[in-house]
């Protein structure tokens, strides 16, 4: 997904109008919306601001690698796991291992249960 495409999400999914973001940021709204369409590119001090706002790393607004999903992968999620999901997503790699690792620890004691 491409830093445009991304922005656009994370604004959304938190609730927040583009003027609601170029507060954050001290610009204009028509700046953040061509963030939004691709027209403009943030400087770093803006893409650290971002990342802050929506508590995410600047690799994950900066990475452009799409995710490719066969189609015996799909499933249909409920509301609280495409939260989770989008929520992990947004993680620090060190976090994404914690959950990993916390998740193990739980299934390990759902087996000691059996």
């Amino acid at each position: 997904m491409s830093f445009a495409n991304k922005l656009k999400s994370l604004r959304t999914e938190n609730k927040m109008t583009q003027q609601d973001v170029a507060d954050h940021l001290n610009v204009a709204r028509s700046t953040v919306a061509g963030y939004e369409t691709k027209n403009r590119q943030p400087s770093h001090e803006k893409l650290t601001t971002l990342a802050n706002l929506f508590r995410v790393t600047i690799d994950y607004l900066l990475d452009d690698e799409t995710i490719s999903i066969d189609s015996s992968q799909c499933y249909i999620y409920s509301e609280e796991e495409k939260r989770l999901i989008s929520k992990y997503r947004r993680l620090t790699p060190t976090s994404k291992k914690r959950i990993i690792e916390y998740v193990h620890l739980l299934e390990l004691g759902e087996a000691e249960e059996s």
